[in-house]
């Protein structure tokens, strides 16, 4: 009955509804200006739907013309939000040492455009690792928790009057991102650290735990629900403002009823049934990242099938109570190589001509 619920209910509501450099200083000094308002108390009530868009690490190293090309179109989407990544790999790569100059660059473009980043912390220095794990990349776990919360309280200092709220972290509950093995324990101690950090700078920042990858109880990966139910086991409760949430589902349509089982879209009503019996009902899903590939690989979907699938999600948004912000992955496709999904998530093809998507976001109020 429990499972015939949930099926019914997600139908039925998807369905229908400038650079500083290298600097060891206070790093807080030379943080860029912005007037954006964001997220209203901050943003974790309220009705309509909050657009976002994540458009990745790339958007980070894009030319000056292309990133204020990309947030226009953005903007003219009507779009509210940009998730920006704080890679601590990239921007402390030598202990006490920090490079701000991308990420400042970045939140600069959005906040001069009227929108509000979403920081996204994370992301670990070689250094900050522990030697046991063999570290290859910077998505291994840090050594020490509280070392990653000091780099995510320099952040949220230096850009305090610009980012309103934080991710801590991206996609735990897969190896990919949280390696050397997925760990609701561990990642739990990352959340509680950046909750701790943030709030340290100021209680009316908003901490989101990291939005959560579409995954089954593999051995390898953990599922959503899963994952957030061993958060909470592990003291998670307090230390986080909203669950995030990452809806993929592609080459399905987010409401395919065949899909039930495994869909990331449907995975939230569950979740949200673990948060209401965690205390927690009153907190929303932020969906940090959402979309579909077009393209030729054999999981690209239609042009028509991606717009289908932004105004699921978004009709999702608007007709749900307990779902947060959406955000489309990405603005803009990364590459020309149709084959390759990774380059073909854009609202917009990588001559920034719009693709169907693109006007579906822009019709949303």
């Amino acid at each position: 009955m429990q499972r015939l619920r949930h099926v019914v209910a997600v139908v039925a509501a998807l369905a229908a509804v400038l650079p500083v450099g290298v600097v060891t200083a206070d790093p807080a000094s030379a943080a860029p200006s912005g007037t954006a308002t964001c997220f209203p108390a901050p943003g974790l009530a309220g009705g309509g739907v909050v657009k976002g868009v994540s458009p990745g690490a790339g958007f980070l190293y894009l030319s000056n013309s292309d990133q204020i090309a990309e947030v226009k179109a953005a903007r003219a989407a009507g779009v509210r939000s940009v998730r920006i990544d704080v890679d601590w790999s990239a921007t402390e790569t030598s202990p006490g040492v920090f490079n701000w100059a991308s990420t400042d660059r970045a939140i600069a473009a959005v906040t001069s455009a009227g929108m509000c980043p979403l920081g996204l912390a994370g992301f670990t220095p070689t250094w900050a690792t522990d030697p046991a794990d063999g570290a290859t990349d910077s998505h291994f776990r840090p050594k020490d928790p509280a070392r990653f919360g000091q780099f995510v309280r320099t952040a949220a200092l230096r850009y305090r009057s610009t980012v309103s709220a934080w991710e801590i972290w991206n996609e735990p509950n897969t190896v990919n991102f949280f390696k050397p093995r997925a760990d609701a324990a561990s990642y739990t101690q990352l959340l509680r650290a950046g909750y701790t950090a943030v709030k340290g700078v100021s209680s009316s920042l908003a901490v989101i735990s990291a939005g959560m990858a579409p995954a089954t109880d593999n051995g390898r990966d953990i599922a959503p629900p899963t994952f957030l139910a061993g958060m909470y086991d592990a003291g998670a409760r307090g230390s986080f403002d909203a669950v995030g949430m990452h809806p993929y589902t592609y080459p399905y349509l987010p409401n395919d009823p065949s899909t039930q089982s495994f869909s990331a879209a449907q995975q939230m009503f569950p979740m949200h049934d673990i948060m209401v019996g965690r205390g927690d009902g009153g907190k929303r899903i932020w969906m940090t990242e959402f979309g579909a590939p077009t393209g030729t690989s054999p999981r690209a979907v239609t042009p028509q099938t991606q717009a289908d699938t932004v105004r699921i999600v978004l009709d999702a948004a608007r007709g749900t109570s307990w779902l947060g912000p959406a955000y489309v992955y990405s603005i803009r496709d990364s590459g020309g190589d149709t084959s390759d999904p990774e380059q073909n998530f854009g609202l917009l093809n990588r001559d920034f001509a719009p693709k169907p998507a693109y006007q579906v976001m822009a019709s949303y109020n």
